[in-house]
């Protein structure tokens, strides 16, 4: 399928009663559409599409369906697209929201297990929790993804590219996920070619409390425990989790079959003083220990290729914060700092060390007037090599104009300025507009289209190489820019009271692509050409009656370089399906999801096998205090690979319980 067929399906609607028959009783034939224009070997990925889309058809399931499910979540209020609080109805922009229960649903101890089920957004392991772990949004590469807790950047400056990261995120703590699909120069400056916002727990009201175990296949256990209290003078919220694992061999050239094991061991507080009803002190810290066992490094030695690896890290990350409320009028003013150290060990012996920080301070405002909305604020980032002393700061300038008419029509419009001491000057930009069409008391439409651009500024790492001793040929010497990318999407969004759906067709290119010769060994190199990404994302739930949910996804996703080749380790076909049914009196939660993945690419043009994934997860409340759980991971025991040359889990099983105060 190509993705012009699914820009197709979106803008040849040319009445109001050709949307309605699509969206109320012929849906059905959409799925049938693209499952017949898609040319590939196995249509089994396009289940998801097809099966949601034959139940959708308002009238069939009217007396047995539960209220309201689709009113709340466009009520649902996110920050991720112009960090203040907006309502899912007026959103042009894509975003989508895992909530706690979703979470808990899905059971993973790693977020980015989590993640894998969400459209537009891939994810690749190697070799385990703990181990390189890259998230793309929309087929860009990992490090152009923004990843924020609690508002502090969390990314690695050592890195080659000032990864995210992902490796050490578990999901204890975390109260919501938001994810911002496309370029988002705008509000986050460079590198956002994608924004995750993770928001973790704060206390209620009183004193609360809870502790939680889990134990598994792999020798795994998780032990965490919080305890928080709030009034209306202030709030404290502390917690603590300890996660160990055996894990299994990670790469397939380790023919010892050792296992390569994985500790975690993550505090955090978030505590905050309500200095008067108009101002609010807040303050998050957060601290993760980790060690972590792999293959492929080198002996100190003689330099040969060893399975015996080891990494010891800690990444710290800190906030302060003052917000101000009065009326109409917001703001805030706050300092976050990221610490990111690791050690690198050979059969036991210490090979090298890193060290890299980030710090961030920013003033965000806004006035709220009634139809209008105005927003603007300023950043300053520095970042910095420890090790080396290299340091670089980015100041950026940006505004937003937000505009409504009647509760029905939404635009946005927005520049942003940033000033790198390495590159110069650059503009980044974002248009959006949204369009409610009521089609009756409980069917409405939304049609809505966004532009952003944004920009990637050369890493420290990748400039110091080039200028450094190992560079050569073309390479050598070479000053580097920043790359630019751009992108737009359209779509639109179906609900009711109790089914909601998305399609959205998207076009997104990278210029002045910064790469490394992997050829010649030179360094890095920069190439005008662009590389591309273009697609359609789908999704629906459905509430089939009071008792049983379903939802699922699908991305269709086509990438070029700039050699008009397959971008690697980014799926052509990705799928996802998962019904949750409560049972005893809403006493037992079952879940079971279904992942497919079909046409990736890895390095040298290597296609890894095609596969789908089955998980299970029941929640069995006992009581209110106590509740206990049964995980099920690869129920069917499937073989594959996210990365060539590195393994996968097999068949896994967990039981946990919970026991809340």
């Amino acid at each position: 399928m190509s993705p012009d067929t699914g820009l197709n399906l979106v803008l040849n609607q040319h009445s109001l009663f050709s949307l309605y028959f699509m969206y109320s009783g012929g849906v059905h034939q959409l799925g049938l559409k693209l499952m017949k224009s898609m040319n590939y070997r196995n249509r089994s990925c396009c289940i998801s599409l097809f099966c949601s889309s034959v139940i959708f058809t308002p009238s069939v399931l009217a007396n047995t369906l539960s209220p309201s499910l689709s009113n709340a979540e466009l009520e649902t209020i996110t920050v991720v697209s112009s960090k203040i609080p907006l309502s899912m109805r007026e959103l042009a922009t894509s975003v989508s929201v895992i909530e706690k229960e979703d979470i808990e649903a899905r059971g993973n101890i790693s977020l980015a297990d989590v993640m894998r089920h969400e459209v537009g957004v891939g994810v690749s392991n190697s070799g385990g929790i703990g181990k390189n772990t890259t998230l793309r949004v929309r087929g860009e590469d990992g490090f152009r993804t923004k990843v924020y807790i609690d508002g502090v950047e969390l990314s690695d400056p050592t890195a080659p590219q000032v990864t995210p990261i992902f490796d050490d995120m578990l999901t204890t703590f975390i109260d919501r996920v938001e994810i911002l699909r496309g370029p988002q120069g705008l509000m986050y400056g460079a590198d956002a070619g994608g924004v995750v916002s993770i928001t973790t727990k704060q206390s209620e009201m009183g004193l609360t409390g809870s502790v939680n175990t889990q134990i598994g296949s792999y020798s795994s256990s998780l032990l965490s425990a919080d305890i928080g209290y709030a009034n209306k003078t202030g709030h404290i919220y502390v917690a603590a989790a300890q996660f160990e694992t055996d894990g299994f061999n990670a790469q397939t050239a380790d023919e010892t079959g050792d296992k390569d094991g994985y500790q975690n061991t993550s505090l955090h507080l978030n505590t905050g003083l309500q200095i008067n009803e108009s101002l609010l002190l807040n303050v998050v810290l957060r601290n993760v220990d980790a060690e972590n066992e792999y293959d492929g490094c080198f002996d100190n030695t003689t330099f040969t290729p060893v399975n015996a690896c080891r990494t010891e890290s800690e990444n710290q990350t800190a906030r302060l914060s003052l917000q101000y409320e009065h009326k109409n009028m917001h703001h805030q003013l706050g300092y976050a700092k990221t610490d990111v150290e690791r050690q690198y060990f050979s059969q036991d012996q210490f090979s090298f060390a890193s060290e890299g920080e980030i710090n961030k301070v920013e003033y965000r405002g806004y006035i709220n007037l009634a139809e209008q909305k105005i927003i603007w604020g300023a950043d300053n980032e520095s970042q910095k090599l420890v090790s080396s002393g290299e340091q670089r700061e980015q100041t950026g300038l940006f505004a937003e104009y937000q505009a409504s008419w009647h509760d029905q029509f939404f635009m946005t419009a927005g520049v942003r300025h940033d000033d790198n001491e390495t590159f110069g000057s650059h503009h980044s930009y974002r248009l959006s507009a949204a369009y409610l069409l009521p089609l009756n008391a409980q069917e409405l439409i939304k049609l809505k289209s966004s532009y952003g651009t944004g920009f990637r500024a050369p890493s420290l790492y990748e400039q110091a190489y080039n200028d450094g001793d190992y560079a050569y040929g073309d390479a050598a010497g070479l000053q580097l820019k920043e790359e630019t990318s751009k992108g737009f999407d359209i779509g639109l969004d179906y609900s009711n009271h109790s089914q909601k759906m998305s399609l959205v067709y998207f076009n997104q290119s990278i210029a002045n692509e910064i790469y490394f010769d992997s050829l010649a060994y030179t360094g890095y190199l920069q190439n005008s050409l662009s590389s591309n990404s273009k697609g359609i994302e789908f999704e629906l739930s459905q509430t089939l009656f009071r008792d049983i949910t379903l939802w699922s996804n699908y991305t269709y996703n086509h990438t070029q370089t700039n050699a008009d080749e397959e971008r690697i380790r980014r799926p052509k076909h990705q799928a996802n399906v998962g019904v949750q049914t409560a049972l005893l009196d809403d006493m037992l939660t079952l879940n079971v999801t279904l992942k497919v993945v079909r046409d990736l690419v890895d390095i040298g043009g290597v296609r890894l096998d095609d596969y789908h994934l089955v998980n299970f997860t029941s929640l069995y409340t006992f009581n209110e205090l106590i509740q206990f759980t049964l995980r099920a991971e690869n129920l069917f025991d499937r073989h594959y690979q996210d990365v060539v040359g590195f393994n996968t889990a097999g068949r896994a099983f967990y039981v946990g319980a919970a026991i809340t105060l």
